[in-house]
C-alpha cells in the first residue's frame, strides 16, 4: 500500500492505494485535469471561457465540464435551488445555464463557481484510474472530500465545529463516498438563494455512491436540513455535528 499527497484543488489532496507509483501518478494527473477545466482562477479554464463569453455565444467544453454541469443542475433543480453554481451572481439562477451536445450557453451573464461539486468530481475520477489500473483497496481524500473503495471497511472522522484539532467518527463504510461542509473549511456551505453561509457553528457529511454527488448535496443539506426524500433521491445519508459535538444522523 503507497500513500502520497499532493497539493492540488486549493487542498491537499491524498491518495492511498495498493498501485505502484505510476499509477498514483495517473490518478493525481486526472485531479490536475479536474483543476485546469473547472477551476475560474484559471484563464484559459472551461469555466473562465464560459462566464466571459457564454452569455454571447455557445462554448465548447471538455466532456467532463459537461457531465459536472450536468450533475450540478440535477442538484439545483432537486434542491429548489439551494445548491446553485451561479450563486444567483448578476441575478442568474441554475435555469440560464443550457446545455447542448458538449456545449455550454447561458441565458444570461453569470459567474459560475463549480467549487462546490468540482472537487467531489476530481476525487471520482481519481479513483477511476486507480481502480482501472487494477487497484483493488484504497482512498482518495481532497480535504474533506473522500471516496473510499475495496472492501476493507474504515471509520470516518469528522473534526468538532468547536474544536477543529479534534475529531470523532461519524460513520464506518467501504466502498462509500464523504463530503464534509463546515465553517472550518473555505467552501464553508452557501445557500444560493440567500448567499448566506449555512454551516455556522455545525458541520454537515454526507455519504452517498460518488464523491461528486456528496459534495453537492453537503450545501443543499446545509441549507435545507436532511429533508429524506431528498437524501432517498441520491441514495444518501446524512451526519450533523452540532456546537456542542453532539452527533446526529439522517438517511432517506
Amino acid at each position: 500500500m503507497i500513500q502520497r499527497a499532493k497539493p492540488l484543488l486549493g487542498t491537499i489532496v491524498s491518495i492511498r492505494a495498493d498501485a505502484g507509483h505510476d499509477v498514483i501518478d495517473e490518478a493525481f494527473a486526472g485531479v490536475a485535469l479536474v483543476h485546469r477545466l473547472m477551476s475560474p482562477e484559471e484563464p484559459s479554464s472551461d469555466i473562465s471561457r464560459i462566464n466571459a463569453e457564454a452569455h454571447r455565444q455557445a462554448v465548447s467544453v471538455h466532456p467532463w465540464t459537461f457531465r459536472v454541469l450536468k450533475s450540478a443542475g440535477s442538484m439545483s433543480r432537486a434542491s429548489g435551488g439551494a445548491f446553485d453554481v451561479t450563486l444567483r451572481r448578476h441575478g442568474a439562477t441554475h435555469a440560464d445555464i443550457v446545455l447542448d451536445r458538449g456545449r455550454v450557453r447561458l441565458g444570461r451573464r453569470a459567474e459560475l463557481d463549480l467549487g462546490g461539486i468540482a472537487k467531489g468530481f476530481a476525487v471520482d475520477r481519481a479513483v477511476d484510474v486507480l481502480r482501472r489500473r487494477g487497484a483493488t483497496q484504497g482512498c482518495v481524500n481532497a480535504g474533506g472530500d473522500l471516496r473510499l473503495f475495496g472492501t476493507h471497511v474504515e471509520d470516518v472522522r469528522v473534526r468538532l465545529p468547536s474544536s477543529p484539532a479534534h475529531c470523532i467518527p461519524v460513520a464506518s463504510a467501504s466502498n462509500r463516498a464523504f463530503a464534509t461542509s463546515a465553517g472550518y473549511f473555505q467552501d464553508e456551505a452557501v445557500d444560493a438563494r440567500t448567499g448566506e453561509r449555512s454551516c455556522a457553528g455545525r458541520s454537515i457529511t454526507v455519504g452517498a455512491p460518488t464523491c461528486m454527488i456528496a459534495d453537492a448535496l453537503t450545501k443543499a443539506v446545509a441549507a435545507l436540513g436532511p429533508i429524506p426524500a431528498l437524501l432517498r433521491q441520491f441514495a444518501a445519508e446524512a451526519h450533523l455535528i452540532d456546537r456542542h459535538g453532539r452527533l446526529h444522523a439522517a438517511a432517506g
